[in-house]
């Protein structure tokens, strides 16, 4: 990370034209957290797989044809929106074990965690994520629960936490105050916002946010089994592992590959980075490095975020 520890993905942008290769690894791990999150909670892990390669490739191929900061935010999304919109903008609800539930079921982990949830937190939680419930439904149920929207926050954040003390999921983001600029997110992971041009604005927004993303990120294989009716009342209920991305190596020789034992993350070896040259470097390097920056720091997301 820069010496300033900017997190501003435009500000990064700035610096790493610059020839500030720290910026450039900021910017890389910002974009790769926020492509995954997008795939993983619009198609889930497997079917998400394609269109994340699809895009950190098509990114780090195109980023020197970008020449202003302020075009950044809006060209990046066009990129991952494309391999949304072809693998079919969101996929079916349903139940799907990964890395971070310890190859265990969803939709059982969410069962077990409901027994130790207020019941009306539960009830909260499945009108959220049913979309046949009435959006106006929801909300008068939320005010009567506390309040609408941050009943259904603090609902989510609710459930997280048994999820991850009563279950061992290693959740990373875990609020014990539901924050309410953040009350789009439930909207979002359950598919419930007014259009997609709200749904673009909710998506942009989460790449100035690396916590928000993450948080979207690691909820999003239960999102995917409350849209599929995992808190649907008994009776009534209705009906892997995130790969690492493979992006174009320069022609540098062999980068060293890093395998993580059964059920542990190793540390990924991270190339040297030297000060910032006194002069720009010129642009062909500089997307080399970050092509290498980004196949890099993907595996080492992989490893310690999904992976552990």
């Amino acid at each position: 990370m820069p010496e300033n520890s900017a997190t501003n993905p435009q500000q990064l942008f700035k610096q790493w034209q610059n020839g500030d290769a720290a910026s450039g690894q900021a910017m890389a791990r910002l974009v790769t957290d926020w492509y995954y999150a997008l795939t993983s909670v619009r198609l889930g892990d497997r079917r998400g797989r394609e269109p994340l390669e699809k895009a950190c490739s098509a990114f780090a191929s195109g980023i020197t044809g970008v020449s202003r900061s302020g075009e950044l935010v809006d060209w990046a999304h066009e990129i991952i929106a494309k391999e949304l919109k072809s693998a079919g903008g969101r996929g079916e609800p349903g139940d799907f074990p990964n890395a971070l539930t310890g190859n265990r079921s969803p939709k059982e982990l969410l069962n077990k965690a409901r027994e130790a949830m207020n019941p009306e937190q539960v009830e909260l939680l499945h009108a959220a994520f049913d979309k046949t419930r009435p959006l106006n439904s929801l909300i008068d149920l939320a005010e009567a629960r506390g309040g609408w929207p941050i009943a259904v926050l603090d609902a989510r954040y609710a459930l997280k936490r048994r999820l991850r003390e009563n279950l061992g999921v290693n959740f990373s983001v875990v609020p014990h105050e539901p924050d309410l600029d953040r009350a789009p997110m439930p909207l979002y992971e359950s598919a419930r916002m007014a259009s997609e041009a709200e749904e673009e604005a909710f998506e942009k927004w989460l790449l100035t946010d690396l916590d928000l993303c993450r948080d979207v990120a690691e909820f999003a294989t239960f999102s995917h089994a409350l849209r599929a009716g995992a808190f649907a009342p008994v009776g009534r209920s209705p009906e892997a592992a995130r790969p690492p991305i493979q992006v174009s190596q320069p022609n540098r020789g062999e980068q060293p590959r890093t395998e993580a034992p059964s059920g542990r993350a190793v540390e990924a070896p991270v190339p040297a980075v030297g000060p910032a040259p006194q002069e720009k470097p010129p642009m062909g390097l500089v997307v080399g490095a970050v092509v290498a920056i980004l196949a890099v720091l993907a595996l080492i997301f992989y490893l310690v975020f999904v992976g552990a």
